[in-house]
């Protein structure tokens, strides 16, 4: 037992060194912000959701040439343009959690990530590539499992300081944004009493979040989506390092990017976009 952990330690040091090179590598196209100076309180992420008619989902995906799923992860791109979560050479990281739990599966997380490079310039006009890189993507990782599993067996033996640092190069570069595709779900989750809600949404939340550990888990861009009565919501969260973070920034960046995509989207009471 004590040579098979020792294996799994040393591929846990490798797989450590590869991922901070590989941060390095899609370092942002900015200088990062230095934390702000002063006690490190709690603070509230901006959080927006939308609906989109699901037809209307479907057609404009398929317009641009890709799927619904990739038309999630070219909005993702599109925001994380816009709030410049680029690389270099203005590309960007596009994580795409996949849910692999089968029957009879009691792990507490069935979930990987699967990392998807996306130029962003052209997703508004063309979304082929998109949905060739994603397909490429999955398809490498059934040969390449999600390296960021490997560094668990470091966990008992790093101290905090360093774990502190570790968590930055698990959670993801500044370039990335997370795109969550929760596909059709089962229609009883819009029947809380019985009867169909006019709206069902899931969101993102990151509670008791400090203004620190966004710095150490280089800010936030995440998508969730998902499809259920007739609609498809998509809850997005977000902030910025070094910048002034508030909802209304949000569902302006927000707003921006659905008319650049020829979409109609509401919040439930009212029209965000008209395009």
């Amino acid at each position: 037992q004590t040579a098979y952990d020792a294996t799994d330690v040393g591929r846990a040091v490798v797989s450590a060194a590869r991922l901070a090179r590989a941060g390095r590598a899609a370092s942002p196209a900015g200088k990062r912000p230095a934390p702000p100076a002063g006690p490190d309180d709690a603070i509230s992420l901006p959080m927006a959701t939308i609906f989109v008619d699901a037809d209307e989902w479907d057609a404009r995906a398929q317009a641009l040439g890709g799927t619904g799923n990739a038309l999630l992860a070219g909005l993702a791109a599109h925001l994380a343009r816009r709030v410049g979560r680029v690389a270099a050479d203005g590309t960007v990281n596009v994580g795409m959690p996949v849910n692999e739990r089968t029957p009879g599966d009691t792990r507490a997380n069935a979930v990987i990530n699967v990392d998807v490079t996306v130029d962003p310039a052209p997703v508004t006009a063309d979304l082929r590539d998109v949905r060739a890189r994603i397909k490429e993507a999955l398809s490498r990782h059934e040969d390449e499992p999600d390296e960021r599993w490997a560094l668990l067996p470091l966990v008992p033996l790093i101290p905090e300081r360093v774990m502190r640092r570790l968590i930055g190069v698990v959670t993801g570069s500044a370039t990335t944004v997370v795109s969550s595709n929760l596909g059709t779900l089962d229609p009883a989750v819009n029947c809380p009493d019985g009867t169909d809600a006019e709206h069902f949404a899931m969101k993102t939340v990151y509670p008791g979040v400090t203004t620190a550990t966004m710095y150490r888990t280089n800010g936030a861009l995440a998508l969730l989506s998902g499809r259920v009565h007739g609609r498809v919501f998509v809850s997005l969260l977000a902030y910025e390092l070094g910048r002034h973070n508030s909802d209304v920034e949000l569902r302006q960046h927000i707003s921006d990017a659905l008319s650049a995509f020829s979409l109609t989207a509401t919040t439930g009471w009212r029209s965000v976009c008209q395009a």
